[in-house]
């Protein structure tokens, strides 16, 4: 009995410790990152941000206690420009590029936008991006003037994939793309992760698995491309508190139930377009162009589903070994993993809303 209770307990604290991790749906990035390569050898590099944390951030990093309120948040940043571009790599053939800043805009909302330039000598067969102001998740895209788009994903310091000067990237974009989706998934997107964790643990059976991920691929198919093209949005702040819900009820609806009811489809279908909406938080800020956003939606949707399908994967060859060296096993630890997706999606709701 004592050996039964500490386990439960043990199991208790997991499922808090997970509970307890603050992610969101999906890495949102504040700031977003462009170059365009001009046929005459400059570089246009344009970043967008919010103003006042990019401002904060980058007295922090040059050790300004702050610069004076009364003057513009264009002209603060303006002052800071040496600051910005100390901590900005830009190399061609891994020799850095000195780069100039061209303006600095900051609309009523606040929100800044940063255009600078950096020459690039004749032969020049590619360059690299690399930012040390930059602490979290952010996008950059690539752009040449007769040329498709690619977007990369890089976290905080990371050295962008070398972004060939040829013209011809348009394989080079949709493997980028396609790698974003699944990254967005593996190992970024636990929330997701644990919701379509909660799909396969409810029924194992390959049809049943089948109906709710093509559900929920639908749907968030059906959103993340609405809302590229701005025919639908939902702030955050609904979305993402939304998200962790679904999270929840997978969990909990795996402890009421042992198969899969009727309406099970449709409220997956339901939460899908959700998660459409939070994917859509990864692009949104490229502002890419139509065509390239077709290409770049479709491959990035690749990714998310390769994603889903390792996850899935995983988690069968895991339940199956576990079920086969210990009999009996695979009940009560589907009913600890479904618990502990509850718990987590109902931590990261009141997360969401107190947030």
């Amino acid at each position: 009995m004592i050996r039964v209770a500490l386990t439960r307990l043990a199991l208790i604290a997991a499922c808090i410790t997970v509970a307890m991790v603050p992610l969101a749906a999906h890495p949102l990035a504040t700031t977003t990152v462009s170059l365009t390569l001009q046929r005459d050898g400059v570089i246009d590099v344009t970043i967008a941000a919010e103003a006042d944390p990019l401002i904060a951030k980058l007295e922090a990093l040059s050790g300004v206690e702050s610069s004076p309120t009364s003057m513009t948040r264009a002209a603060r940043l303006e002052l800071l420009a040496t600051t910005l571009l100390d901590h900005i790599d830009l190399r061609a053939d891994g020799v850095r590029r000195s780069l100039t800043v061209r303006d600095v805009i900051v609309d009523p909302t606040a929100q800044a936008t940063i255009r600078m330039a950096a020459n690039v000598p004749s032969g020049a067969q590619h360059v690299t991006w690399r930012s040390t102001f930059i602490f979290g998740s952010y996008p950059i895209a690539v752009r040449a003037e007769d040329g498709p788009e690619a977007v990369e994903w890089l976290q905080g310091p990371q050295t962008s994939a070398p972004i060939a000067l040829s013209r011809t990237r348009t394989s080079l974009g949709l493997i980028r793309a396609v790698a974003m989706g699944f990254t967005h998934i593996v190992p970024a997107g636990l929330d997701h992760i644990l919701f379509v964790l909660g799909l396969f643990l409810l029924s194992r059976r390959t049809r049943e698995v089948l109906m709710q991920v093509t559900a929920f691929t639908l749907a968030h198919s059906v959103t993340l491309g609405l809302s590229l093209y701005g025919l639908v949005s939902a702030p955050a702040s609904l979305v993402e508190p939304m998200i962790a819900l679904s999270v929840a009820y997978v969990g909990i609806e795996n402890l009421m139930t042992s198969r899969l009811q009727p309406w099970r489809v449709a409220v997956v279908f339901a939460f899908g377009l959700l998660h459409g909406m939070g994917f859509a938080e990864a692009l949104s800020g490229l502002h890419l162009s139509s065509s390239s956003l077709a290409v770049t939606l479709v491959s990035f949707n690749v990714g998310v589903e390769a994603g889903q399908l390792t996850v899935i994967g995983v988690a069968a060859v895991a339940l199956a070994l576990i079920t086969h060296t210990r009999e009996g096993a695979g009940a009560p630890i589907v009913r600890f993993a479904s618990a502990a997706i509850g718990v987590a999606g109902i931590a990261w709701t009141l997360q969401r809303l107190g947030g």
